[in-house]
């Protein structure tokens, strides 16, 4: 059995830069002041260490960005709601080839390693219609750490599915030298991708188990998969 944590942002779609602007548009309205996130990294982080980078960086200090960070986070979550849509959504190459052959497989088990917030994550599947692949997963709105994340998937799966998956099995898929960096701290594999903000060299210097241009390489995707059933 293999636990397949995918990621989502850079990995499975894109969503035409809606979540920085909502972000910025959030912040603003509970911070009452124009809230700039320039400069700020998004990919292949937590949605809360995002805001919290974000309202350091606009000159607040640690106790309000602290007292700040739930109502921003419940801000921009509504505000998603709202221009989260079809229209802004498109799959990356590969995606829906992909998690068609998976759901075939009785082996693997699909799940989410996403450092969105629960509620925006799945908007983003739902309108980007391959949230029937999924039922469970680990969210930023589970941690700001994401290396904690693949820890609390694997409970999940646990309680989801009734299966404790040696760390070996979980595989991590996705775009940045965050998700590389989250499996080797549970012990777990990574398929990366670059199909997101980090160049394909930079991605190789990581040293995931598996690196290729997109996920429409099902070929080698499904053979690195049944090389990992097999063991």
């Amino acid at each position: 059995m293999v636990l397949l944590l995918f990621d989502i942002d850079g990995t499975l779609l894109t969503s035409d830069g809606v979540g920085r602007r909502s972000i910025e548009e959030a912040l603003s309205k509970v911070c009452k002041r124009p809230i700039d996130a320039s400069g700020v990294t998004f990919s292949g982080r937590t949605d809360p260490a995002i805001v919290r980078e974000i309202l350091t960086h606009n000159a607040l200090s640690p106790s309000e960005v602290a007292d700040l960070i739930p109502s921003c986070l419940d801000a921009y979550a509504s505000l998603m709601s709202s221009v989260v849509l079809e229209e802004n959504v498109s799959l990356l190459p590969g995606v829906s080839e992909l998690l068609d052959a998976i759901s075939l497989q009785p082996d693997y088990h699909l799940s989410l390693l996403t450092g969105n917030l629960e509620h925006t994550a799945w908007l983003k599947l739902k309108a980007g219609r391959i949230h029937q692949h999924f039922s469970f997963g680990a969210y930023g709105s589970d941690h700001e750490d994401r290396n904690q994340l693949p820890e609390i998937a694997h409970k999940r799966a646990k309680t989801e599915l009734g299966i404790d998956f040696h760390p070996e099995k979980l595989i991590v898929i996705g775009d940045t030298e965050h998700d590389i960096a989250c499996s080797r701290f549970f012990g777990a594999r990574c398929i990366a991708v670059s199909t997101g903000m980090i160049s394909h060299e930079d991605l190789h210097a990581c040293e995931p188990d598996l690196l290729l241009p997109s996920l429409s390489h099902l070929d080698e995707v499904m053979n690195y998969l049944d090389g990992i059933a097999r063991i």
